[in-house]
């Protein structure tokens, strides 16, 4: 699988990978695609309310993860066309502070996921790969590694909350499949096993569980990846599913039979399902810890 920086507009892509720390519920970040770009927003899953956090002309700025603290937003940031360079950007919870982590114009670099303490990131690289790998680096973007071995996607990583492991997708077995790995890269697990696509995990707050998209649906399993639990079984496509951070909800992106994308809040359990944004295009959400 390859998803090149000018597939945010072209085609929203099903997968993303967010955080989901211990703490109260805050806003939701999410993209919104609009009037030829891709920007960071921000809503309330209490009222809906929203506002801007990013508008660079001619960018496209993409999938947000929040700091553990709830004070940082980590993103990407790339160029128009599908070949575009991309690259690792922060800001702080209000859109102030805006900092260049990476700067690599003939790679892409991008889904940063932030470390639990707020010392590192990992990230999605093809710099050694075509297919793409994970990295990890220092939050300053310096001291770059990489995490898995070239030859497979491996993508979307998500540190659990307490820093131990970090769960990813990967189709080196087969088709898009949950994996788990030390923050190292060693000790890699697999968790699910087709034959459809698991994408894009999230952990509980507690670390008990991840939720995770396949085939359209939004489903929870155990952390080990016993247990598999569809939440619904709806018309419409539902993914890039991410935990809110007292555990009670999830927040998710559901596409409507007319094409438009938005942002919806359930109960952990997949009922009570309430839709919170209303753009043309309003997707990869993920929940400030507050």
């Amino acid at each position: 699988m390859w998803i090149a920086a000018g597939m945010v507009l072209a085609s929203i892509p099903s997968t993303a990978s967010l955080a989901a720390f211990p703490g109260a519920n805050g806003r939701i970040a999410f993209v919104r695609s609009s009037d030829g770009q891709s920007d960071i927003w921000v809503v309330s899953a209490v009222n809906g309310a929203t506002a801007r956090r990013t508008d660079t002309p001619r960018r496209n700025e993409s999938m947000p993860d929040w700091s553990a603290d709830g004070t940082r937003i980590v993103y990407t940031r790339c160029g128009f066309g599908k070949l575009a360079n991309c690259d690792i950007w922060r800001m702080a919870a209000d859109g102030s502070n805006v900092t260049r982590l990476t700067n690599t114009p003939t790679v892409q670099e991008t889904w940063p996921a932030w470390s639990p303490d707020g010392t590192k990131i990992a990230f999605t690289s093809n710099a050694d790969d075509s297919f793409q790998d994970i990295w990890v680096m220092d939050a300053d973007g310096s001291n770059q590694d990489r995490l898995t071995a070239p030859g497979a996607f491996d993508a979307f990583p998500e540190w659990s909350p307490d820093g131990s492991r970090i769960a990813f997708s990967s189709d080196r077995a087969a088709v898009d499949d949950i994996w788990v790995m030390d923050p190292d890269g060693s000790d890699p697990v697999r968790l699910t096993a087709g034959p459809r696509p698991d994408e894009r995990p999230d952990w509980s707050p507690d670390g008990a569980h991840l939720v995770f998209a396949r085939n359209g649906d939004i489903w929870v399993m155990d952390a080990d990846g016993q247990n598999e639990v569809k939440l619904a079984d709806t018309r419409q496509d539902e993914f890039a599913p991410a935990y809110s951070p007292n555990g009670n909800r999830i927040t998710c992106s559901r596409r409507a039979n007319d094409g438009r994308i938005g942002v919806w809040v359930m109960h952990s359990d997949g009922t009570v399902r309430v839709q919170r944004t209303f753009g043309k295009l309003d997707f990869f959400p993920d929940w400030q810890p507050a």
